[in-house]
C-alpha cells in the first residue's frame, strides 16, 4: 500500500505527538518539525507508509539521543495490558471456541497504537470486543489452514499486544501442541513497535520462537527484511500478520497464506479494504 497525502500528514502528526510525550524543549521540537516538514516534501508516494516514516522517526531519535524515544510509552501499556490478563484467560476458559476467542482479545490488543490519529481506548475494547463482529471474517478458512500446518510465524506489532499474543499463541499451543511457531519482532526500536526485548519481557519464548524480522520499519517491509528471516517466511506455510503497519506493508503481495488480523485505525486503510473506521478484520491476503 503506497503512502497518501493523507498519510503525509498523518505522520507529521505523529512526530510532532511524539515532541509533546517526550516534553522536549520548545526551540528542540521546533527545529526537529522543521526538518520532518521539509523532509516531508520529498517523500515517495511509490513507497508504504511503514517505509517513509522509518526516515523520520529515526531523525527523532538522533535529535533526542533516544535510542527508543517511546520506550516508556511501550512499558506502561505492557503493564496495562498484563492488567486483564486474568480476565481474558477466564473468558477463554469459558469459551466453546478458545482459538476464536482467544484471537479476539489478540486483535483488542490492536488498539495500541502511537502512529494512528485516531484514539482507541483498551478498555473499552477489552470490554466490548467478545460481542464484537469482525468486518471481514476469515477465521474458519484460517482454523482449517492452521489444522493442516506444520508451522506458523506470527508478525507481531505495538508493545503490549505481545500480552494478548502470548496468550494467543499459548491457546494455539494448547490445541495444536506440535505446531511450531515464530514470534517475529523489529529489529530495532520503531515507534512503540515490539522488538525482541519486549518480546522476551513477558516470557512469549515458553510457548514460541522468538526471531527478528531484521527490519527497522513499522511493518514488515520485506527489503528491509533478513535473508534469514525472508528464507523462513517463504517456507513457512502460514502467517498470521498482526496490525496495519504490517497490512500496509504486505497487502500488495496477494500472498494467500497471510491472514491479515487488524483493528481499522485510519481512513486509508478502511477505504482500502472497503470498510468502516473502528471495525476489526480477520482477512486472507
Amino acid at each position: 500500500m503506497n503512502i497518501t497525502n493523507e498519510c503525509v500528514n498523518c505522520i507529521i502528526y505523529q512526530i510532532e505527538k511524539a515532541t509533546k510525550v517526550l516534553n522536549l524543549d520548545e526551540e528542540l521540537s521546533k527545529s526537529i518539525m522543521k526538518e520532518v516538514r521539509k523532509r516531508a516534501e520529498n517523500f515517495s508516494f511509490v513507497d508504504t507508509p511503514p517505509f517513509v516514516a522509518k526516515d523520520v522517526y529515526q531523525y527523532l531519535a538522533k535529535r533526542t539521543n533516544l535510542e527508543d524515544p517511546l520506550e516508556k510509552i511501550k512499558q506502561k501499556s505492557i503493564q496495562k495490558a498484563i492488567s486483564y490478563v486474568p480476565f481474558i484467560e477466564e473468558k477463554i476458559k469459558n469459551s466453546e471456541d478458545k482459538l476464536f476467542t482467544a484471537i479476539k482479545a489478540a486483535v483488542a490488543g490492536n488498539v495500541i497504537d502511537f502512529s494512528t490519529k485516531e484514539e482507541f481506548s483498551l478498555d473499552d475494547e477489552i470490554n466490548s470486543i467478545f460481542e464484537t463482529e469482525f468486518a471481514i471474517n476469515d477465521y474458519e478458512v484460517f482454523k482449517k489452514e492452521l489444522e493442516k500446518t506444520n508451522s506458523l510465524i506470527i508478525l507481531s506489532d505495538n508493545a503490549g499486544e505481545n500480552v494478548f499474543d502470548k496468550i494467543l499463541i499459548k491457546t494455539i499451543k494448547n490445541i495444536y501442541p506440535k505446531l511450531t511457531i515464530y514470534y517475529a519482532t523489529r529489529e530495532k526500536p520503531i515507534i512503540n513497535d515490539i522488538t525482541t526485548k519486549e518480546a522476551l519481557q513477558i516470557g512469549i519464548d515458553k510457548y514460541c520462537n522468538v526471531i527478528s524480522t531484521g527490519v527497522d520499519t513499522p511493518g514488515l517491509e520485506k527489503k528491509q527484511a533478513s535473508r534469514d528471516f525472508l528464507e523462513l517466511f517463504d517456507k513457512t506455510p502460514l502467517v498470521l500478520s498482526k496490525g496495519m503497519g504490517n497490512f500496509e506493508c504486505l497487502e500488495n503481495y496477494h500472498d494467500k497464506k497471510i491472514f491479515f488480523l487488524f483493528k481499522v485505525k485510519c481512513e486509508v486503510v478502511a477505504n482500502t479494504i472497503s470498510r468502516n473506521l473502528g471495525e476489526i478484520v480477520l482477512k486472507r491476503g
